[in-house]
């Protein structure tokens, strides 16, 4: 049933989990932790979601493993997204992630990075059919509640996700999210949403369309094409505010320098309870250069950031780089 873009703040259903709006953050290895979840809580996803989870890990008690299983009240509705490739070790990670609180257990298929695609799991998922159907079955058994899956066009240059989708319905997938680019291309060239939309016509559970979708009008051609919800991972990096706006039927717009340094203050905020001063320190580094990319840092800021102790420091280092910027 098609949608405008009004239906983005309506709700709807993923098995028996309601959610608040069809607005769901995408998972991003390295990237979707607590803070990165509760960041996109606050502009307003109606699902978070967690980085995948190693299912081996899970199965030999790994414990940074482990402490990606732990999830806090205001995260939910949350998913736990899990890879991997045996039936049996998969359903035991989906009851693991369960009993640790997820709302919603959701399957990588759409990995295409070597270390994961070698041991059979992301991706290459994709080009077994049988296997694919197996897993989720499996894991639907193991659980009560809905396992959805992730997906990409197809795992090498072909695409396959329409057949694929198929069976994966028929195991017992509440949902299927598509990120329309082949295992082959990575990150390179353009999402292509024709996959998405004859995807969201042959299935009759909901699909949500990922990648490349950075304003109103992609997501008003999607919802209107069918498609039950978007997943926004990417394009948000530094941006939180695109949810907010996409909520709001506007365009994204500027921010002010005190708005973001605001908001990485809150992130940093969050970091720290999450991983502890040290860690945080480590992890914040990244995202400096996302939250700042509209004001165009010096080279010479950039690496003074990855060399900061701590956000006050940071505040001061970008304050005094863009108060010189503008005498």
């Amino acid at each position: 049933m098609p949608h405008t873009t009004s239906h983005i703040r309506e709700p709807f259903n993923i098995g028996a989990v309601r959610l608040r709006n069809r607005l769901v953050q995408a998972p991003l290895a390295g990237i979707s932790g607590r803070a990165f979840r509760l960041q996109a809580r606050r502009f307003g996803v109606a699902l978070t979601v967690t980085e995948m989870v190693s299912s081996y890990g899970v199965r030999y008690h790994n414990a940074r493993t482990l402490e990606m299983l732990e999830l806090t009240a205001p995260e939910h509705p949350v998913a736990v997204q899990i890879f991997g490739s045996d039936p049996e070790v998969m359903a035991q990670a989906a009851r693991a992630a369960e009993a640790a609180g997820a709302d919603i257990i959701d399957v990588n298929m759409g990995c295409p990075v070597r270390k994961v695609v070698k041991t059979g799991a992301g991706s290459a998922l994709m080009g077994d059919e049988r296997l694919a159907a197996r897993i989720v079955a499996a894991m639907v058994d193991a659980v009560g509640i809905p396992v959805t899956v992730k997906m990409r066009s197809g795992p090498g240059r072909e695409v396959t996700a329409l057949s694929l989708a198929g069976f994966l319905q028929e195991a017992g997938a509440a949902a299927i999210c598509i990120h329309p680019r082949t295992g082959a291309q990575m990150w390179k060239g353009k999402a292509d949403h024709s996959v998405s939309v004859q995807l969201a016509a042959a299935l009759d559970i909901p699909v949500i369309a990922s990648g490349d979708i950075v304003g109103c009008e992609d997501a008003r051609r999607l919802l209107e094409s069918g498609c039950a919800a978007l997943m926004i991972g990417r394009p948000s990096l530094g941006d939180p505010w695109l949810f907010s706006d996409l909520l709001a039927g506007v365009e994204p717009g500027s921010r002010s320098l005190d708005e973001v340094l605001a908001e990485i203050g809150l992130f940093y905020a969050d970091l720290v309870d999450e991983l502890g001063e040290a860690r945080a320190v480590r992890h914040m580094r990244k995202f400096y250069g996302w939250f700042l990319r509209r004001f165009r840092p010096t080279a010479q800021l950039r690496a003074e950031l990855l060399q900061t102790g701590g956000f006050d420091e940071a505040e001061r280092l970008i304050r005094q780089a863009m108060n010189q910027g503008q005498d």
